[in-house]
């Protein structure tokens, strides 16, 4: 099971090292198993490379993590308080895929006991023709309000909260007015929710957004 183990973990690193040389040139740097790169001053963008559980004994799985992180969306502020750090992980990011999901097919599980070859070739081909574009499009606060949408594949797991983050967007430029339409928008689109029954869970959520208005001066 170490020797195992051992390889796989040199085939994550064969994998990371080779993805690293493509991504160098365009601002990343790697910290342990993330690429991350600044766009726009403080927006990040990540690839990170995780294996699966050792619990289930799928650690020889790996899948390829991306995300876009606006510090004024994940932290829903308008003045983000949290110090910088050096950089981020893709958990901590606001857009966020996985390789397989952000072209419209199912997340990527690639089996490390197959061809290194292979699929180090295919993970590499991807990140150059289908992750770098789309984060080279999304590469401002400016890019995230007008094209945001069009990737709805790259933004799986938050894009209910769309019409929210473009209203922590606006908040943070300034534009209040903006950020008041956006925010009520959203809220009536869960009010709109809770009120059909069935989903008691959005209680909870609409109280945090009357706190959340409250403290943004939203309404």
């Amino acid at each position: 099971m170490e020797k195992e183990k051992s390889e796989i973990i040199l085939k994550i690193d064969r994998i990371e090292a080779g993805v690293y040389q493509l991504v160098k040139p365009c601002g990343f740097r790697r910290h342990g198993r993330s690429l991350h790169r600044f766009v726009s001053g403080d927006i990040s963008q990540v690839i990170s490379f995780q294996c699966g559980q050792a619990y289930l004994n799928m650690t020889h799985m790996m899948t390829v993590n991306l995300g876009i992180r606006v510090p004024e969306c994940f932290e829903k502020s308008f003045t983000p308080t949290e110090k910088p750090k050096k950089y981020y992980h893709e958990y901590e990011c606001n857009i966020r895929s996985r390789l397989g999901e952000s072209d419209g097919e199912e997340a990527a599980n690639f089996d490390l006991r197959g061809d290194i070859d292979r699929i180090e070739a295919e993970i590499t081909r991807d990140i150059e023709t289908k992750v770098l574009p789309v984060f080279d499009a999304l590469d401002s606060r400016e890019a995230i309000l007008l094209r945001r949408r069009d990737y709805p594949r790259f933004d799986m797991i938050y894009r209910h909260l769309i019409p929210l983050e473009e209203a922590m967007i606006y908040g943070r430029r300034g534009q209040s007015r903006e950020a008041k339409v956006l925010f009520e928008q959203y809220y009536q689109g869960v009010l709109d929710e809770y009120r059909k029954g069935g989903k008691e869970h959005l209680k909870g959520h609409l109280a945090s957004l009357d706190s959340l208005a409250l403290r943004l001066g939203l309404r």
